[in-house]
């Protein structure tokens, strides 16, 4: 038969500050960061502070936690991003803070979805247009970028064909 010991001892925990994260205690949060705490620390699951921070709702913690470095596209052991399980819960100030901070929402998790995916699933429409405005104006500077190039290109083109003919 097994000892308590030897059981306790296959028992993942996890650091305390997920709960103070858990439970919007920016104090002891700060507390933590500042003794040199890891704003990139994950649990078990791969839940980042940030996680956790944004899918509970703090918005103070959100951005305390991206000013001391975390990383807003941070992904659990299944592939899911930060801004889709904000989308999940519909916190528009907050997806608008962390793609405002660097998110992806092009992102997609192993199953292939997207934030838009998750957003238009749970019927969270307020999201749907930041997350569309955000791929219309990635899109545009694509397609203004793809156009610069092609320009380029041809005014290369032109260059070395006239200096062919000028020799």
């Amino acid at each position: 038969m097994r000892k308590w010991e030897d059981y306790k001892a296959t028992i993942q925990t996890e650091d305390p500050v997920f709960a103070s994260i858990r439970q919007g205690e920016l104090q002891t949060v700060l507390s933590y960061l500042t003794r040199h705490g890891d704003p990139n620390l994950t649990n078990q699951k791969g839940h980042s502070l940030l996680m956790l921070a944004a899918y509970s709702g703090h918005l103070s913690l959100v951005h305390l936690l991206l000013r001391h470095g975390a990383n807003p596209n941070s992904r659990d052991n299944t592939g899911n991003t930060i801004l889709m399980g904000v989308a999940f819960k519909g916190y528009e100030k907050i997806a608008q803070v962390l793609i405002n901070a660097g998110a992806d929402t092009f992102a997609k998790n192993k199953s292939g979805q997207t934030a838009l995916m998750y957003a238009e699933a749970f019927g969270r429409t307020n999201l749907v247009p930041l997350f569309l405005e955000k791929t219309a104006t990635s899109t545009a500077k694509s397609s203004s970028l793809r156009r610069l190039k092609a320009v380029f290109q041809l005014i290369q083109s032109s260059l070395t064909k006239g200096a062919l003919h000028h020799e």
